[in-house]
């Protein structure tokens, strides 16, 4: 296991917590995929090093505008990479599929499949 700062903890705390609530309401039990595993372990990584960076901006020298600027550059770009990251993990169940979605769904797979034996 490897030792994160309060900051990444608390929103995989949060994140957790998400999920434990989403289980509770769908009456299932909920788990995280082996690829949502993966996104979280990186979220953690890359806030882990923003915090490190935001303590080496703090303590740069404020006329050291070219580290200034590097520091500023690395922590945006990890915030960004933060967000996105973010977006591929999904604490929600999938909405279930309307009647006429679940319809139009089994009549492309009895195409697929008469398409499929036809070619044979």
């Amino acid at each position: 296991m490897v030792k994160r700062t309060r900051e990444a903890q608390r929103l995989l705390d949060a994140l957790d917590a998400e999920l434990a609530r989403s289980s509770e309401r769908a009456g299932t039990s909920l788990s995280w995929s082996a690829a949502e595993r993966e996104h979280l372990a990186m979220i953690g990584e890359c806030i882990d090093r923003k915090v490190h960076l935001r303590g080496r901006y703090e303590n740069c020298d404020p006329t050291d505008h070219k580290n200034l600027c590097r520091l500023s550059t690395e922590i945006r770009l990890l915030d960004s990479t933060v967000s996105r990251l973010l977006k591929n993990v999904a604490t929600d169940l999938p909405q279930p599929m309307s009647p006429r979605s679940a319809k139009a769904q089994r009549a492309a797979l009895a195409r697929w499949a008469r398409d499929k034996g036809a070619v044979s």
